[in-house]
């Protein structure tokens, strides 16, 4: 398995329109035929960068069939284990609708190449923040283990939530990603092997 959790993206810092194409050139890569679509963090978008049918607007032109999670239908044909999870505020919805579905949680655990972005990163770790301004700690899905993930890590200043959230969880390993940027790993190799794709920086700690 093979992880690409990126930091998410601010709009104010016009960062939306580069992390898409690093989304889908990094998706591109993979040459798959098909790619499963987990949207349940940002159902409800009320901003024009992620309005619905964004994911399938920029893979338009690619040839990648987009499969969607909220259809039984898609789940089944989703062959290919390749998935997408993309980030929101519905961080709440997210790990609750994928541990009530039993066949979308077990895509995940064998899925060949997992891309995610700030919740769809964030719910890779054994542990995570809620809702955003919370200090709540609650499950992930732990993909990543003993680890708990901070997007949009040096645009908001996230040093100290990183610190506070690896102390509340009990979890080693804190993982900070800036926008516009991801950590690439092995669950199996991290955290001594990791790459990083994209403009800023990551931090992993260690406690």
């Amino acid at each position: 398995m093979k992880l690409y959790l990126f930091g998410g993206a601010e709009i104010p810092l016009h960062q939306v329109e580069p992390l898409k194409n690093l989304i889908k050139q990094v998706i591109v890569d993979f040459r798959p035929t098909s790619v499963l679509h987990i949207p349940f963090a940002r159902l409800n978008p009320t901003e024009k960068e992620w309005r619905e049918g964004w994911f399938k607007e920029i893979m338009k032109d690619t040839g990648i069939k987009i499969l969607d999670a909220r259809n039984d239908s898609d789940i089944d044909k989703a062959t290919e284990s390749v998935l997408f999870i993309n980030g929101g505020i519905g961080r709440y919805d997210l790990i609750n609708v994928i541990t009530n579905n039993p066949k979308l949680f077990q895509l995940i655990k064998n899925a060949q190449y997992i891309v995610g972005e700030s919740a769809g990163a964030m719910v890779m770790g054994e542990y995570q923040r809620g809702a955003r301004g919370e200090s709540t700690i609650i499950r992930g899905l732990g993909i990543l283990k003993n680890t708990i993930i901070e997007p949009h890590y040096s645009e908001r200043s996230s040093q100290q939530l990183l610190a506070d959230g690896m102390k509340k969880s009990g979890m080693k390993f804190g993982i900070g990603i800036d926008c516009v940027t991801a950590i690439v790993v092995d669950p199996q190799e991290f955290p001594g092997k990791w790459n990083k794709i994209g403009s800023g920086n990551i931090d992993v700690k260690m406690a």
